[in-house]
């Protein structure tokens, strides 16, 4: 993969089998990934390690506390937060997610993304 093209993506998922699903796809891709089961451990991560984007999971517990740290943080307030769902479900407009079909989906979104973000 071009060197330009590869992205750190935190993923926030507390089903350890999908998080290691998603996170072995995304490596395969050739993307840095970091891994957290919780809003806060996300959070922390993320004022550290900056990620280009996070995926999460619409049925993650800590999801809209998420979304809330992420928003209010100065540095990161602009990093899109992403879900995967094939459903199409109704999501509060205010929460500013991604809502994406499929994982090629995600490649386009992460190809928008600036590099070094």
């Amino acid at each position: 993969m071009d060197e330009s093209l590869k992205r750190r993506i935190l993923v926030v998922e507390d089903v350890p089998e999908i998080s290691l699903q998603m996170s072995g796809m995304l490596r395969g891709k050739g993307h840095q990934v970091l891994l957290a089961s919780d809003a806060t451990e996300a959070f922390e991560i993320a004022k550290s390690k900056r990620p280009t984007i996070v995926l999460t999971d619409l049925d993650l517990p800590t999801l809209v506390l998420l979304v809330r740290l992420i928003r209010e943080h100065q540095d990161l307030k602009e990093t899109p937060i992403a879900i995967i769902d094939i459903n199409e479900p109704v999501i509060d407009k205010e929460l500013g997610l991604n809502v994406l079909a499929d994982f090629e989906e995600l490649d386009k979104l992460i190809q928008c993304v600036q590099p070094g973000r």
